[in-house]
């Protein structure tokens, strides 16, 4: 059995032992277990997607800086950064598609009984969405800092910036 199919393996094995505990805490453990099991397994699902959203950040800027350079010809970069920010609009107008679609027909929280409105909440989405322009909008895309870009994982952001960069 060569090295990738054995990884795959492992993968297919973890997922089945995934599973089976998630069955076996669902249906056979007591309540105080149940609370107790589902906080501990929160830190591991914490730790896999910071990990995962510490190394996007680095990976994009560095694919993009190193593709740019190896260009040469700035129509081609020209080329390839159009390209970059049309794959990135296309992947977000997919994503909320799919998002609005799935919502829509699984109407998630409507069979919650004693439902806590949040006004406050609800009053500064409204105000949030009202502040939304053209100046917002390209304020939000040229970053002010490389460096907060890449704290805050604005992906868009540094995408604009491995453009002029590269």
């Amino acid at each position: 059995m060569n090295k990738g199919s054995r990884l795959t393996l492992y993968i297919i094995l973890a997922m089945l032992l995934g599973m089976a505990a998630g069955a076996w805490v669902y249906y056979g453990a007591s309540p105080g277990f149940k609370t107790a099991f589902s906080t501990n397994i929160k830190l591991l699902s914490s730790i896999f997607i910071r990990l995962v959203q510490m190394i996007i950040a680095p990976l994009v800027f560095s694919t993009l800086v190193v593709g740019i350079a190896k260009l040469g010809d700035l129509k081609a970069v020209g080329r390839v950064g159009g390209k970059a920010i049309l794959w990135f609009i296309t992947a977000s107008l997919a994503s909320l598609l799919l998002g609005m679609v799935l919502v829509n027909y699984f109407e998630p929280g409507h069979v919650i009984k004693g439902l806590q409105r949040d006004d406050a909440g609800l009053a500064d989405l409204a105000t949030k969405g009202k502040s939304f322009s053209l100046q917002n909008f390209v304020e939000h895309v040229i970053p002010k800092s490389f460096v907060e870009a890449m704290a805050a994982n604005e992906i868009l952001q540094i995408v604009v910036f491995s453009i002029f960069f590269g």
